[in-house]
């Protein structure tokens, strides 16, 4: 049997393939790229020495050992609610036993009926001072809510947790004086205190749920049970993001003004993608660049020492302000003992690129996630 033809066939299936995915792809990503943030903000190009500096990082070989490529993992969306609404049944349906279980929600729901029952005996107060009020059947309303306060008290103070200014929080209600020491509440909050109910949160999903599984929880809450809340794009199994060397993967917007896209070789050395807002201390930039083992520094990386203008220093020279700089344990030094090293404008260029290298705002095909637990604060379970 003659197998040319379906070697033929699989040599042209396995190279369409790599055209998809190598040129197709790509090219495809960067059309549907639109030069903002996805909020508006202006997404600018480099300008005067971060843009030269492009030249000087590419001529270096910087690429080969370095990448611009933070690699993503899988993300779900935390549910945070931040205020519930009034309908504690409709709440409960929405959310599911599972959340509505905690005693925090349940908390949260009696203060809930402690400042309505206090709403309701003030109202049934100011009656009773009416002119030309029915003073028995006011007084009756006034005794039966005052009695409506009573038990909804004693059911907040039966529900027992840690977490009380989170319940408080989260149920959009105001207790003070008095009444607030009554349930367990500082009677004059801190600013603490205070930071701690304004920024109080209930997780309702365990942020490994993707937008599909919880729209119609998010719809629900928000059109039927009057909630507030956010939404929090939560990492899993993300090592750059987790390490700090990155806030979110780099996709294909994070070099749609770059002359020449460079995204790396090999991680010989640590990835760039977020260098500029993890490095910014510009003398540390250029002693690196100089001699990334200056200090007794490990690294291997090797010296760029040609990029920099270097004399012999005179005897008890002051170094000047431009002169790049180490920190020991004899204080701060020159990068190289003897010498007087100042950054030329490649190196200055150099540097200026690599401060503009940031992946720390979120773009629609990669939001920043947040690494950590599920929100939702333990209670002895």
């Amino acid at each position: 049997m003659n197998k040319s033809p379906w070697i033929f066939l699989g040599v042209l299936f396995a190279l369409s393939l790599s055209w998809w995915g190598m040129v197709f792809g790509p090219a495809s990503q960067v059309n549907a790229a639109k030069v903002d943030l996805g909020d508006g903000t202006s997404l600018r190009p480099r300008s005067g020495l971060a843009q030269q500096g492009e030249q000087i990082y590419r001529e270096n070989g910087c690429y080969y050992c370095h990448t611009r490529t933070a690699t993503g993992g899988t993300f779900g969306y935390e549910i945070q609610i931040t205020q519930f609404g009034a309908d504690e049944d409709l709440t409960r349906e929405i959310i599911g036993e599972k959340y509505a279980a905690k005693k925090i929600f349940e908390k949260a729901f009696a203060f809930k009926a402690v400042a309505a029952a206090r709403d309701a005996k003030k109202a049934a107060s100011e009656e009773v001072k009416a002119e030309g009020a029915d003073v028995e059947a006011a007084e009756a309303a006034l005794e039966q809510a005052a009695e409506a306060l009573k038990d909804a008290k004693e059911a907040a103070n039966a529900i027992k947790i840690d977490e009380t200014l989170i319940a408080l929080g989260i149920s959009g209600v105001t207790i003070e004086g008095d009444l607030a020491g009554e349930l367990g509440l500082p009677i004059e909050m801190s600013e603490g205190d205070k930071a701690e109910v304004a920024n109080a949160t209930f997780a309702v999903s365990e942020g490994v749920e993707q937008w599909e599984e919880i729209k119609d929880t998010v719809r629900a809450l928000k059109d039927r049970a009057g909630a507030q809340f956010k939404l929090l794009p939560l990492a899993d199994d993300w090592p750059d993001v987790v390490n700090g060397v990155a806030r979110r993967q780099s996709v294909s917007r994070d070099f749609l003004f770059d002359a020449h896209a460079m995204p790396g070789v090999m991680r010989v050395g640590p990835c760039l993608s977020n260098v500029g807002a993890r490095q910014i201390d510009l003398n540390a930039l250029y002693a690196k660049i100089y001699n990334s083992q200056a200090g007794g520094q490990s690294s291997h990386m090797p010296p760029y020492k040609y990029l920099f203008n270097v004399r012999a220093a005179e005897e008890d020279e002051k170094l000047p302000a431009n002169a790049v700089t180490i920190s020991t344990e004899d204080g701060v030094i020159s990068v190289e003992s003897g010498f007087v090293v100042t950054p030329t404008t490649k190196a200055r260029a150099l540097a200026a690129y690599l401060q503009s290298l940031r992946n720390d705002k979120g773009l629609p095909e990669a939001p920043l996630p947040d690494v950590r637990e599920i929100s939702n604060p333990k209670e002895g379970e």
